[in-house]
């Protein structure tokens, strides 16, 4: 009996060792050279001193999340690609899309996870590979996630996630001297503590941080208060009103996070507060899902304003035109927003999405390039 028990001691031994050795080889990532995929740059007004706003469509894709290092060589490329252009001020801020940081999630994971040709697959690899890590934070998920797989996931990294993401804008950052609103990215519980991302057990949320010419983040997250219905099941949503404005080279500047710009209430929030410019970071999965028709709102009850005839009448695009910062900008009397969109090829997504601009009254809108674009709009 005795000699039994550690025969099964061994070869449960022997089990782990192999799957350990399994599990953390394989992660060697590949040289760094990033493909900054750039079709077309637009300027909007002239310089006239008073600063100005840098809108980055990124293409992006899951080699570009291998490591903190090429994830900070690809937005480096395109941010030196503005300072070539000579759009880099003192006074300049700069915009990332919605959720270019939460795939910093499969970062330093075997290949097998950037090569897999599904996300589903790629994040099955990834569970099995972290798998007793994995298991403890789906016990660990609040009740209010339905989804506890990709809650989970998302759980397991979060330090991780949390770090690479500060440490990469924030040293875009310095190194650039500009303003940096860096996308967004999902987190457990964020709040931000003595200059550093902190993160606790609790529930996922759609944030985004802001970062100083210094390296140095302002004080508060944007939080997405309208998440999806396929964010729903895993992220949870704030409350418009709690929503900051912050004090900005440019000055007094609101965020709103993708589908947050769809709603009458984020901006009757920043109302008071009167911001001279409202960035909408975002992220449309599917390819050419702007030519397609738009099926209403996701997740919630369309505002009152909303025609509901247009709902399968007219295209995704000419939604976002209708009833998005063009539009329900216009009552604030905010001079200036822009919308950027996260391109790229990441698995089988797809990506499309618009670049908007608001210029006092004007509406800059072109068609979704190929890859990725950028805009720099001069404030007047």
């Amino acid at each position: 009996m005795k000699r039994s028990t550690h025969l099964i001691g061994w070869i449960l031994l022997s089990a782990l060792a192999a799957y350990l050795l399994w599990a953390y080889t394989g992660r060697t990532a590949p040289a760094v050279s990033p493909q900054l995929q750039l079709d077309t740059t637009f300027v909007v007004n002239a310089d006239s001193g008073k600063g100005n706003v840098i809108g980055i469509n990124a293409w992006m894709e899951p080699a570009d999340y291998t490591s903190g290092e090429h994830f900070f060589a690809k937005l480096d490329g395109y941010m030196n690609q503005c300072k070539q252009n000579n759009w880099l001020h003192p006074n300049t801020v700069v915009i990332f899309p919605e959720y270019i940081g939460t795939w910093l999630v499969l970062s330093e994971e075997k290949n097998e996870v950037y090569n897999a040709p599904t996300l589903e697959k790629a994040i099955t690899k990834f569970v099995i590979t972290n798998y007793f890590r994995y298991i403890a934070s789906w016990f660990m998920s609040p009740d209010s996630a339905t989804n506890k797989v990709t809650h989970s996931v998302f759980a397991t990294k979060a330090k991780k996630m949390a770090g690479l993401y500060q440490d990469v804008f924030s040293r875009l950052a310095k190194k650039y001297r500009v303003t940096i609103i860096a996308g967004s990215i999902l987190l457990q519980s964020p709040r931000i503590k003595n200059n550093r991302i902190i993160v606790k057990n609790g529930s996922l949320e759609n944030v985004s941080a802001i970062f100083n010419p210094d390296g140095s983040l302002q004080p508060h997250f944007t939080r997405k208060a309208f998440p999806t219905a396929d964010e729903q099941p895993f992220t949870k949503r704030s409350l418009p009103g709690e929503q900051p404005v912050y004090d900005l080279p440019i000055g007094r500047t609101s965020v709103m996070i993708c589908a947050d710009a769809w709603f009458p209430e984020s901006y009757q929030a920043v109302q008071q507060r009167a911001p001279q410019f409202i960035a909408v970071p975002s992220f449309t999965p599917s390819e050419n899902s702007m030519q397609r028709s738009w099926m209403g709102y996701s997740g919630f009850d369309a505002p009152a304003d909303v025609q509901k005839e247009d709902s399968g009448r007219i295209s995704l695009r000419e939604a976002w035109l209708k009833y998005t910062l063009p539009a329900r900008i216009r009552p604030l009397n905010t001079p200036f927003g822009m919308t950027v969109s996260l391109r790229g090829r990441l698995w089988d997504l797809g990506t499309d999405g618009e670049l908007i601009v608001y210029n006092r009254g004007q509406v800059i809108c072109p068609r979704p390039m190929q890859g990725a674009s950028m805009v720099c709009l001069w404030l007047n």
